[in-house]
């Protein structure tokens, strides 16, 4: 019977990001490592794995063919999948972990990014607020992964609340790509980080925070 295996990286690793053998688990972290590897290993076929084969061993002897793997943007996860016994699973927070080799053949098509932050005295008057634009060559691939890393492409919309500070702090961040234009508008973001602990707010602001690290380096 095949077996689903939902698998978050961070779970092998100790607050130092070591990998930790635990009792039991040495298996399975160098299985789900050997994938993250294999996946984001610059160059590869973001559609298969060969390198890895199946765990599965009836009789002792392994299955044959090779673990199917790649991007999964919507869910910002490692996908993957062995076609012979049908095992399957998929992997969360697995960037910036030991295995991330930081191979993204899924890189989003963005051409623009447009940053504005600052301090409010009032909801609409965003008008003076420090603006980055990155575009051509100024948009670096390490935006860009952060971008996709964080799964903002699916993320637009408002977040946060505007009456909870003052001034407010209002960061908003566009993207400009093939099929669309991605808009995100934060109120607060350093409150409901504090106050909620929300995922969202999180990768917001790495992301913005990899924007200002990408004009310090522009303007140096």
């Amino acid at each position: 019977m095949a077996n689903t295996w939902i698998t978050d990286a961070t779970h092998f690793l100790d607050s130092a990001g070591r990998v930790v053998q635990r009792p039991g688990s040495r298996g399975i972290v160098k299985h789900i490592g050997a994938i993250v590897s294999s996946v984001t290993e610059p160059g590869q076929n973001p559609k298969a794995v060969p390198t890895v084969p199946c765990r599965r061993q009836p009789g002792r002897a392994p299955y044959p063919g090779a673990i199917v793997a790649g991007f999964d943007p919507g869910r910002n996860a490692i996908v993957w999948e062995c076609p012979s016994c049908g095992d399957r699973g998929w992997i969360s927070n697995w960037q910036r972990t030991p295995w991330d080799r930081g191979g993204r053949p899924a890189l989003p098509g963005i051409h623009r990014v447009t940053y504005r932050s600052g301090m409010l005295d009032e909801v609409t008057d965003i008008s003076d607020l420090r603006t980055i634009v990155l575009e051509g060559a100024t948009l670096s691939r390490d935006a860009l992964v952060a971008i996709l890393d964080n799964g903002l492409l699916n993320a637009g919309g408002v977040y946060g609340d505007p009456h909870v500070g003052e001034p407010i702090q209002y960061d908003e961040l566009v993207f400009e790509h093939a099929e669309r234009k991605t808009s995100i508008r934060v109120f607060n973001c350093a409150i409901g980080i504090f106050r909620t602990n929300d995922e969202i707010y999180v990768r917001i602001h790495r992301v913005c925070a990899k924007i200002e690290q990408r004009q310090r380096e522009l303007g140096a």
